[in-house]
């Protein structure tokens, strides 16, 4: 197993190596170490490849430090937020170590805590938005079941510790960057930003609309994203997928400047009405299986942001007061 060590500008060591929390997604896994204790940055998808590359990675860093490292070793585990390829792996976790405090954010304890409501409030909230996207039932059947399909591996565990923007633990800054999920955070140790989800080097992260969650939408994300351009002094980004970042505020540029893009590509879709879901056809075509459902959310994000601010509205007014669950199209104002 591939691992990385990075050296902060005060000397502490950090370790990371990836495992393969679904089949094409690995997620990074981070361990701090600065002598005295050793801190842990996510626990994977919980999946058996994923708890498998767990225990591969403890033994690989060991490795590579010179010295016996396991799970049993790690003096807390804090999650950057509540998305299940980053706290999945809590209950092998917790197998392995019983008494090192879990933390996250206040906005994502419900998340950890209380997983079970979580998924029914969620699951509910996203089918009346693929409804109004114009996503026809029998479609919206088939993307809930994908929905739903991996939150069975996970049981509600938990939280010792609760989060806050600009909390100082275990002497990394704590940085809360909503959008992408409602209890994002990054962790600043030293001269090096652990992005996590926030800022991604290849790819952009994606964008749920916060008609479906609250404390996520474009407009939060983005506004996320100017106040860690303001954070000085980062020499390396350290994301939750994917290569280091070289440059972090390079790369905040140019997500930004890619968001700009597909803002203006909505609206010239909607120079003529069109429904979420045909806003989704028309940027992404055809896409299978949950990328389906990524897609609309992705859309619907955009468009959203585009509403909220008046450059789009709805045309189809007397549909939308003569109907309980209208489909809403949208067009340039």
């Amino acid at each position: 197993m591939e691992i990385n060590q990075f050296k902060t500008g005060d000397g502490r060591d950090i370790y990371s190596f990836a495992v393969q929390s679904f089949p094409t997604l690995a997620t990074n896994i981070y361990l701090i170490d600065d002598g005295s204790r050793l801190i842990m940055v996510d626990s994977g998808s919980g999946l058996p490849d994923s708890n498998q590359h767990l225990v591969e990675g403890f033994e690989a860093v060991s490795e590579a430090a010179g010295k016996t490292i396991t799970m049993g070793d790690v003096s807390a585990l804090l999650l950057t937020h509540g998305h299940i390829d980053h706290f999945g792996g809590l209950k092998f976790f917790r197998e392995h170590n019983e008494k090192a405090p879990i933390a996250i954010h206040q906005l994502d304890v419900r998340v950890i805590s209380n997983y079970e409501e979580r998924v029914v409030v969620a699951s509910r909230r996203l089918d009346a938005f693929a409804e109004q996207a114009g996503v026809s039932e029998q479609k919206r059947n088939e993307l809930m079941a994908m929905y739903t399909y991996s939150k069975n591996i996970y049981e509600s565990t938990e939280v010792q510790t609760v989060l806050e923007d600009e909390q100082v633990i275990y002497d990394m800054t704590v940085h809360h960057t909503p959008g992408h999920c409602p209890g994002q955070v990054c962790f600043q140790v030293d001269d090096l930003m652990l992005t996590a989800d926030h800022v991604l080097g290849r790819i952009t992260p994606h964008q749920n609309p916060e008609s479906i969650t609250l404390n996520t939408g474009l407009g939060t994300y983005l506004n996320s994203l100017k106040k860690m351009s303001r954070v000085p002094g980062i020499r390396l980004g350290l994301p939750g997928h994917e290569k280091v970042i070289e440059d972090m505020y390079g790369r905040i540029e140019e997500i930004r400047t890619f968001h700009d893009g597909r803002l203006q590509k909505v609206l010239d879709i909607c120079k003529t009405p069109k429904t979420m879901l045909e806003v989704s056809m028309e940027l992404f075509g055809e896409v299978k299986h949950y990328h389906r459902l990524l897609a609309i959310e992705e859309a619907g994000a955009h468009v959203e942001y585009l509403y909220l601010r008046g450059e789009l509205i709805a045309s189809n007014l007397d549909e939308i007061a003569d109907h309980p669950h209208p489909i809403i199209k949208y067009v340039c104002e």
